[in-house]
């Protein structure tokens, strides 16, 4: 079996595994694989892997675009802010992307961990019974 057939075989399995998931745990699945994308962008370029780095900067920005459209802005009051902050996201992968910039993909990861902890926190607060996010809490 080929490296290919491989990770197409892994990518299924985590597909089929969260086709039963909640959307809390969904949009973690989603900052989780958007941060290993970045993440393998940075270790590609100086590699010289473009071809590595350009897939995984194609992914980072489908899911950017997913998360975008998946906001409810009657949901609550942030939604369009976040809305803004996944637009300036998108533009800095396609900058990213285009130009094979590590240090682009160095501030996409500034924006995307943050966000990704603040989810995080806020599915375990649900998980134990808590409010997601404190009082004047910003996600």
């Amino acid at each position: 079996m080929t490296q290919r057939q491989r990770a197409a075989l892994a990518d299924r399995y985590q597909t089929d595994g969260m086709a039963g998931a909640s959307p809390q745990k969904l949009l973690l699945a989603m900052f989780d694989r958007l941060q290993r994308d970045l993440e393998a962008a940075v270790i590609a370029i100086p590699g010289n892997h473009i071809e590595v780095a350009h897939r995984a900067l194609v992914n980072a920005q489908e899911l950017v675009h997913e998360l975008r459209l998946a906001l409810d802005a009657d949901a609550w009051p942030g939604a369009n802010d976040l809305r803004l902050i996944y637009d300036h996201l998108l533009g800095l992968l396609i900058d990213a992307n285009l130009n094979k910039s590590v240090d682009v993909i160095e501030r996409c990861l500034g924006i995307v961990k943050p966000l990704h902890e603040s989810w995080s926190e806020a599915h375990q607060r649900l998980q134990q019974g808590q409010e997601p996010m404190p009082a004047g809490g910003v996600v």
